[in-house]
């Protein structure tokens, strides 16, 4: 009997500790600005390259094709004001 008390409690722990995790999960979700949710698959924390759409942007804003190729990726993106996203 005491070899099932054991495996009880361990289960009746677990249980409690996996309902407080959701708990957590539940309140960090209430917390988020407007219910937006933010998926970091989709939302890039790091400039890697710099767009024709941009490069034309840049154009616009008066930077020369080699002042536009010697920047670089996250240099670009601040000048247009494409700074990386707050979590």
């Amino acid at each position: 009997m005491v070899g099932t008390d054991d495996y009880l409690r361990t289960l009746l722990d677990q249980a409690a500790a996996e309902e407080a995790f959701l708990d957590c999960l539940r309140q960090a979700e209430d917390a988020r600005p407007n219910g937006v949710a933010v998926s970091l698959a989709s939302t890039p924390l790091v400039s890697l390259m710099i767009t024709n759409q941009q490069r034309a942007k840049l154009r616009e804003l008066g930077f020369s094709e080699e002042a536009i190729r010697m920047m670089t990726p996250a240099e670009a993106h601040a000048q247009l004001g494409l700074g990386k996203p707050s979590l």
